[in-house]
């Protein structure tokens, strides 16, 4: 599940660590103020953390730009499918490495095929909080989320209802141009007939 705003990316989505643990991560990329800020849990425990605009430069930096993928490009996609790769191939691969004082190293990599390994993208450290912190920031995330597709639905009834409205006036006002039109060519048709018997009386 996504959402983006100009140059403001929201997503949500499962993972499964390296080691196969599932995972929930909720994430914001905002590219204006080159932050990025993130929401993961187990359902055990929440964890948060933001990487701020230095952050972010710092990683950009570790990361140069190759052909037309970019550190942001990469961690779009890698937070956005996760683990699958059907979409265009590319493989990301995620660690969650607890620390001590109630921190977790949160780091994402993709699958490089032809060097057959692992190439860091990013990593932050997240604070654990409250799991009912975290899970009411997704709930929150999720129930906007439905809201806005409810009323995107909503609006998109309302002109599929406008337009079948003119077309069915369009298809009604054809129909009265054929009747006319049939209507005249019968009269016309009558006029003709009775013009050409009365024109061969007066012959006879």
């Amino acid at each position: 599940m996504s959402r983006s705003m100009d140059d403001d990316f929201t997503y949500f989505v499962k993972i499964l660590d390296d080691n196969g643990d599932r995972y929930y991560l909720k994430s914001s990329i905002d590219e204006r103020t080159n932050t990025i800020s993130m929401q993961l849990t187990n359902l055990k425990i929440g964890w948060i953390g933001t990487l701020n605009q230095h952050q972010v430069r710092i990683l950009a930096k570790k990361f140069p730009p190759e052909e037309h993928d970019t550190f942001y490009s990469h961690t779009q996609r890698a937070f956005s499918k996760g683990n699958h790769s059907e979409i265009d191939g590319k493989i990301y691969v995620f660690n969650c490495k607890k620390l001590e004082k109630n921190r977790l190293e949160f780091v994402w990599k993709q699958m490089v095929d032809d060097l057959n390994s692992l190439k860091i993208i990013g990593s932050t450290e997240l604070q654990e909080r409250p799991i009912e912190e975290v899970l009411a920031k997704m709930m929150d995330h999720a129930i906007d989320e439905m809201e806005t597709l409810r009323s995107a639905n909503e609006q998109k009834i309302f002109e599929i209802k406008r337009i079948n409205g003119q077309l069915n006036k369009a298809l009604e006002t054809v129909k009265q141009t054929v009747d006319m039109k049939e209507k005249l060519e019968a009269d016309l048709y009558r006029k003709v007939k009775i013009y050409i018997y009365n024109k061969n009386r007066i012959k006879h």
